[in-house]
């Protein structure tokens, strides 16, 4: 989100309020395998809906079918300027893989609970990055909680790539 640093305005410090979902769930989780077991394909379907919804721009189907928890932290129209602007400055999607998912139990600053963190490695037309999506344990599934776009210079410094997890 380099963006935000350049940008000091209301919107994004509201979203970079957001991404404290990120600080709480960096690095918390226990990296779970590469290919995920049946009880996680649900949740990993739902993220890849989720970031194809990004990069046709459908900003307002994203939140609305996410978590509560997220809709209280960032407003509907706060979420599609975030999701545009991400989509502005990164450009076209041209490749995506699944790097795989974190699974993280009650991060800090977050209600109890458990969450998932589902990584993708995405090259743009104008920057290679990580994305997360990050999901929160409902009693009907997973729902989506935060996103989170990390240039992929910004973690290739880690032994391993560690998510940006779930802010808004």
């Amino acid at each position: 989100m380099t963006h935000a640093t350049r940008n000091p305005t209301k919107l994004v410090r509201r979203v970079l309020g957001g991404c404290f979902v990120s600080a709480a769930l960096l690095g918390t989780g226990a990296s779970l395998a590469q290919q995920a077991p049946s009880g996680l394909e649900k949740a990993s379907t739902i993220a890849a809906k989720w970031v194809v919804q990004a990069d046709a721009g459908q900003a307002d189907a994203m939140w609305k079918s996410s978590s509560p928890t997220m809709q209280k932290s960032v407003n509907q129209a706060d979420w599609a300027k975030y999701v545009a602007n991400l989509r502005q400055q990164l450009g076209a999607e041209q490749s995506r893989q699944w790097i795989g998912v974190n699974k993280v139990d009650n991060p800090q600053g977050m209600p109890q609970g458990e969450y998932l963190n589902v990584v993708y490695s995405t090259q743009y037309a104008k920057l290679a990055t990580f994305e997360t999506v990050s999901l929160s344990k409902s009693g009907s599934g997973w729902l989506p909680v935060g996103y989170v776009v990390r240039p992929a210079q910004a973690a290739a410094g880690n032994a391993a790539p560690k998510p940006a997890a779930g802010g808004k």
